[in-house]
């Protein structure tokens, strides 16, 4: 398996298995039309991670085979965790970066995203000491999320995972810092948050 070279800077994008990816757009958009949608999601955030300054490689975690020949397809390295869920999808990619100076977990649905966008996460904590800084999403998810050192605090997603990010560092003693970004805070979750670029042909 694949690690990350010491002192480097990695960013890892969870990306769940194709057939299981984006349930909750099924009601206006058929399988076929999600894997292309979850595509497109995918080569943006992945074109941002290469576009920032500071991001020395790209893995993608990917839930199946298929996810990670699409990771592969978009130039970034894959490790396929087939066990579903989050939690298991980090606890591998922590394990393969383990080495690493800092992770940039980056959340796979970030249409808008850029590498300016990340470049601004960096920038709200320069220097080398420990710290956590978490870019929500609209709804109080996570974006981006820094870690310095990588494991400094575990993971957790959904509603209500930025605040949960920041009480982690507060709780381990380690600096917590919120930056709000708008390409980051975009996430596409239900069919209302489509757009006519991601559902075209």
């Amino acid at each position: 398996m694949w690690h990350a070279e010491p002192g480097g800077i990695i960013a890892i994008v969870p990306l769940k298995a194709l057939n299981a990816a984006k349930g909750r757009l099924a009601t206006v958009v058929d399988p076929e039309g999600r894997r292309r949608v979850v595509g497109r999601m995918l080569r943006a955030v992945l074109s941002a991670c290469r576009a920032c300054g500071s991001v020395t490689d790209v893995l993608v975690v990917a839930g199946d085979e298929a996810a990670a020949r699409l990771a592969i397809a978009a130039g970034a390295r894959a490790l396929v965790e087939p066990e579903p869920g989050l939690d298991a999808a980090m606890a591998a990619a922590d394990a393969a970066t383990v080495q690493a100076r800092a992770t940039l977990v980056v959340a796979a649905d970030l249409p808008l995203a850029t590498g300016a966008d990340l470049d601004r996460v960096f920038a709200a904590a320069p220097g080398r000491d420990a710290v956590v800084v978490v870019a929500p999403t609209r709804d109080g998810g996570t974006g981006a999320l820094l870690r310095r050192p990588p494991g400094v605090i575990v993971t957790t997603y959904g509603p209500g995972s930025a605040a949960a990010h920041l009480r982690g560092a507060a709780a381990e003693g380690v600096r917590g810092i919120r930056v709000e970004v708008a390409g980051l805070a975009h996430d596409v979750d239900t069919p209302a948050h489509l757009t006519a670029e991601l559902l075209g042909p």
